[in-house]
């Protein structure tokens, strides 16, 4: 990192220092956030994530990102934010986006421009710029973005991010479009390895030899040194060394008869070598260069160590000590040998990562554990008004959180809120969040400046890429009426009495981005028979085997259809029913939080 740091500092060296520093720290902070899209391969939390940065960053509240995947004639849009449905569903030709899909481009008002689907699209949307998305000098497609709440045009600075955004995420969004593709692939290759263990079988002799060799350890290490031991017992080499792929490099395991100099010379020379599926004799290379190094070294033969196609390391022998050639039995021997020990590491491998899951699933265990005691056990009774909370865990640990806490004999909070990211961090911070709510729960309170020191102490206490989208209501029993404020949250529905639906988005930006922010409230009459909704994204973007969410609209209908007569739980279980149904099994990565109210008198 240091050297990293002179680098750059070299390379800005006409620029004062503190438009250095200011470089050197968004780098940094571009580092940070290509950890977070990196963190996953599903396509809708890559996305999710890609989005969210640049809306809290740069406080855009609407945005979208255009896509076309390889089994797809057309672009479309596949996330939107701040978008109505009907949009969140449109397609597009790809010469629509020609001229716009290799560089960004600020849209402005050009009469001349001819009209397509696109264009209306933009200009019904009011997006401001777009940031292509560029992997292999090919357009993936498009992040579009509108007006930032301040009103104010996107600096150069501004674009320079979204632009270094789209490109730390490029690979990431091909990876994740291409996963289905990867599985054909991987279960044709698992086909041609079975054929290849069958094969393996049919040599008796040396399937006992390789059976002892797997059957001895799951240790990594003591499988290489067996491994060792057979190559001087059966092949009675001078010498030999093991070489393993470690990132991008080969390393010596287990060597004999080789100087270090020597190891690393043969080390540099083996990225050289593309395909080889069997041992080979170093005469038979085709590359005169790596012929040359070899026999300098008295290299004799060379082994690939492969499992499915991905290339492990390689076995390199010199000469026997009674001087006889190597048969071609020894390069069949040798290659059926090896085949074995890369079961067995691998094995080994698994059995390491299967320990490593175990005791992971058990921290998580207790972190869930502790996480669901967080959350009431039980709802407050609030007179006058049926309320219902739930929070319904996916497998992983998870920041959703909701509370209802009495401030007054008049007064009840009621918040929920969603923490980035997943795993005991979110929980840990999520911890937080209701410690410091609870204690600012005081009769006195001024809502917008409680949201606003949660907001500072969100902000002081973690990095960029932790946050929480947050909405939390005053309710007043006496006076029926509710006061909130939404900080980046789903938009609540209020499902009136008159059968009207109403979101509650008045607030301002998601807690933990921006420091010293003023929040907004609002405030309504609560009437007879009046509904409040509130839930995490767990509800909506619940997602099937197909990788499709499930979406706000079947929410919608499910709250209109609910009867007045019926307690608000039956809605909620109705709701989590519908996700069941429509999720067919699918494992969720996201908790389903909801809390729900209405006024019975």
């Amino acid at each position: 990192m240091a050297q990293f740091n002179e680098y750059l500092s070299e390379k800005y060296q006409h620029e004062t220092s503190d438009e250095v520093n200011r470089k050197l720290l968004e780098l940094s902070s571009l580092f940070e956030i290509s950890q977070l899209i990196n963190e996953s391969l599903e396509l809708g939390r890559v996305l999710n994530n890609v989005l969210l940065i640049p809306m809290g960053r740069l406080m855009i509240p609407r945005c979208a990102i255009i896509l076309k995947r390889s089994d797809e004639k057309k672009f479309r849009v596949v996330m939107g934010k701040g978008l109505s449905e009907d949009k969140k569903k449109q397609t597009f030709k790809p010469e629509e986006l020609a001229e716009i899909s290799s560089d960004v481009h600020i849209f402005k008002e050009e009469k001349s421009r001819k009209s397509t689907s696109f264009s209306e699209f933009v200009s019904a949307a009011d997006f401001k710029i777009s940031i292509p998305f560029i992997f292999d000098n090919r357009p993936l497609g498009l992040m579009l973005f509108g007006s930032k709440l301040t009103g104010a045009d996107f600096s150069e600075d501004e674009i320079e991010f979204l632009k270094s955004l789209a490109n730390l995420s490029a690979s990431t969004i091909n990876n994740a479009l291409q996963l289905d593709e990867i599985k054909t692939i991987n279960s044709e290759l698992d086909e041609k390895n079975k054929e290849l263990d069958e094969k393996i079988q049919e040599l008796n002799a040396l399937f006992d030899i390789s059976q002892g060799l797997s059957s001895a350890t799951l240790d990594y290490q003591k499988i290489l040194r067996l491994l060792a031991f057979a190559l001087m017992g059966q092949m009675r080499t001078t010498k030999y060394a093991i070489l393993m792929k470690q990132e991008m490099h080969y390393n010596p395991y287990e060597s004999k008869g080789f100087n270090d100099d020597a190891i690393d010379k043969i080390c540099d020379e083996l990225q050289k070598i593309k395909q080889m599926p069997a041992a080979l004799m170093t005469t038979n290379i085709e590359q005169k260069g790596l012929q040359k190094i070899f026999k300098k070294h008295e290299i004799e033969v060379i082994v690939p160590m492969q499992h499915q196609e991905k290339r492990l390391g390689f076995l390199i022998l010199g000469g026997k000590f009674t001087k006889q050639p190597y048969a071609k039995t020894d390069l069949e021997f040798l290659t059926t040998l090896i085949s074995q020990a890369v079961i067995s590491l691998e094995n080994a491998r698994l059995f390491e990562e299967a320990l490593e899951k175990q005791r992971l699933e058990e921290e998580l265990n207790v972190a869930r554990n502790i996480q669901k005691n967080l959350l009431p056990k039980t709802i407050p009774d609030v007179p006058g008004y049926d309320v219902y909370g739930i929070n319904h865990s996916s497998k992983q640990v998870g920041g959703d959180y909701f509370d209802v806490i009495r401030i007054d004999e008049d007064r009840v909070a009621m918040a929920i809120g969603d923490v980035s990211g997943k795993g005991v961090p979110a929980s840990l911070l999520m911890a937080n969040l209701q410690a410091a709510l609870r204690v600012m729960m005081v009769p006195e309170l001024n809502l917008s400046q409680v949201v606003g020191k949660l907001n500072d102490l969100i902000h002081a206490n973690t990095g960029l890429d932790k946050f929480i989208t947050f909405f939390i209501g005053i309710l007043n029993t006496k006076e029926h009426t509710l006061e909130y404020v939404n900080a980046g949250h789903n938009n609540p529905v209020h499902y009136t009495a008159e059968m009207e639906m109403k979101f509650l988005d008045i607030g301002g930006i998601i807690l933990g981005i921006m420091p010293n922010y003023t929040y907004k409230t609002g405030k309504f009459d609560i009437k007879k028979d009046d509904m409040i909704v509130t839930y995490t994204d767990g509800v909506n973007e619940a997602i099937d085997p197909d990788g499709e969410e499930w979406g706000e609209e079947p929410l919608y209908d499910l709250i209109k259809a609910a009867p007045r007569t019926e307690p608000v739980k039956q809605l909620v279980d109705n709701i989590l029913a519908a996700i069941d149904d429509f999720a067919a099994g699918e494992p969720q990565a996201d908790d389903v939080t909801m809390l729900v109210f209405r006024r019975l008198d």
